[in-house]
Formats: C-alpha cells, structure tokens, sequence
C-alpha cells in the first residue's frame, strides 16, 4: 500500500489523502451520532426509573385512594354495555333530543370495566342540552359525560350539533377486601 500511494503523482497523494480524510469525518460523525443516541436513549431510561420508583414508593398512597372512591360503588349497580345504551338514550328522550348513537367500546382493567359510547344530536336547542346534561350528572358516578361539542347549526336560529362521549364504569366482580359497599355500616366487635 506504501509502494502504490508513493507512486502516484504529488496531486493524485493530495486527493487520496482528501479522500481518506473526508470518509474518516463521515466515519467519526456518523459514531458521534450513534453515541449520542445511545447516551440520549440511556437518559430517558433513567428517567422513567426514577419515575417508576416515585409511583412505587406512594403504593400505599395510590391504594388507599382507590379504596376510598371504591366505597362508594356497589357492585352490580354499574352500567354494561346495553345499560350504557338503554341509559343514554332515555337520557336523550326525557331531555327531548333524538340521539344518533354508534356501539360501544370496552376497556376492562383489573375490577373495573369501563364502556364509552359516541352519540350525536342534531338540532338541538340549548335548553334541551342542558336538561340532557342535569339528566347524566344526575346518574353519575356510574355514568358521565366524556367529551361534549357543540356546532351551531347554519340556517336554524338557536340550535346547536351536539357529539358527546358517555361513558359507564362498571364494577366486575366484588369490592376488594376491607372496603365497604355505600350505606353498609362497619362491623362492631
């Protein structure tokens, strides 16, 4: 290799060592970029640990708090998706709307189930969305308004599109040990 980069003329040398100098820039930058990724990669890591290890430590804190907003839940007074259904639309009618509805959809997670259902009403007077909200808030906290928006609807002089999101919260199976279902007394010894 020292023979042939000797025997080349003094402008070929210069260009081949421009050449080599220019790939080991591309080389090192590209390294450099790797590097850096991997230490970027490392910090979020770190980051999420410390996270974790902050919402481990207030474990007690977390348990104690559900146990509390659980008490007040009695079990098999949620609603399931055809109750979620049934609920919603009763809703619209004691409020005097005509509701458009999709199907529900589920998420379930450890002794909650947890149906969202989308609706919308067309035409809708202000007054009506209000009944229809008095009407959820008053089923609440098994039922509640998720997302509300409201258009004005163009030509019809006070009347609004309203989309809403209600959702349900039913509770799968029994209370966790040592919480107390709403309007039982403790035990006296």
């Amino acid at each position: 290799m020292k023979h042939f980069f000797f025997s080349l003329k003094p402008r070929e040398r210069f260009m081949a060592l421009a050449a080599l100098l220019v790939a080991a820039l591309l080389w090192s930058t590209s390294a450099w970029t790797r590097v850096r990724g991997g230490w970027d990669d490392w910090r979020a890591l770190e980051v999420t640990a410390l996270d974790q290890k902050a919402w481990l430590a207030k474990q007690t804190e977390v348990r104690n708090a559900t146990a509390l907003a659980v008490q007040g839940l009695d079990s098999g007074h949620g609603y399931d998706q055809a109750k979620l259904v049934a609920e919603a639309v009763n809703a619209t009618k004691e409020a005097g709307l005509n509701a458009n509805t999709e199907s529900p959809k589920t998420t379930k997670g450890g002794k909650f189930a947890i149906h969202s259902l989308q609706m919308s009403c067309r035409k809708a007077d202000l007054a009506s969305v209000l009944r229809f909200y008095e009407s959820v808030k008053s089923r609440a906290p098994y039922l509640a308004i998720g997302n509300l928006s409201m258009t004005v609807d163009r030509g019809s002089a006070g009347t609004v599109t309203l989309k809403a999101t209600i959702t349900a919260l039913e509770l799968l199976g029994e209370l966790p040990p040592g919480v107390k279902p709403a309007g039982t007394e403790p035990e006296s010894k």
